[in-house]
């Protein structure tokens, strides 16, 4: 999904649930949650690349080039199934339920959306593969 989609849809969704559970908390840490998740690109970016962090050269680079490694370390069901128990059977904490609810709607988003094998998402098998994007996404 592009960033826009995930701003409009962390938007979308933090809203419902302020609806249900009238907290501003929640609702605000779903919403940002919901987007800066996607900052492990820029780790992704440095690491295929090696070469000096620049916005403008980020926001262009295509993630479907050969060499590109594609760890997202937060895009992980490994890391959001613990999160979930733990935020809605363990914790109170509003800030922790709400960013567990904008990562894994993130990640639950780009699994249905983004052209990826179903095993795209889990870190380990990510890991198996080397990080490498052609064997883990559909590359056109």
């Amino acid at each position: 999904m592009t960033l826009k989609n995930h701003i409009t849809t962390s938007i979308i969704i933090s809203a419902l649930i302020f609806a249900i559970s009238k907290s501003w908390i929640i609702f605000t840490s779903s919403l940002i949650s919901g987007v800066l998740i996607d900052c492990d690109h820029i780790l992704d970016y440095l690491w295929s690349y090696r070469k000096r962090f620049r916005v403008k050269e980020f926001l262009n680079t295509c993630y479907c080039e050969k060499d590109y490694k594609c760890g997202v370390i937060f895009h992980s069901w490994e890391l959001l199934l613990p999160l979930n128990l733990y935020a809605f059977l363990v914790s109170d904490n509003l800030w922790v339920m709400g960013i567990t609810i904008g990562l894994t709607q993130h990640v639950v988003l780009d699994q249905i959306f983004n052209k990826s094998n179903w095993s795209a998402y889990f870190f380990f098998i990510r890991l198996k593969n080397g990080f490498d994007r052609e064997k883990m996404f559909k590359i056109d």
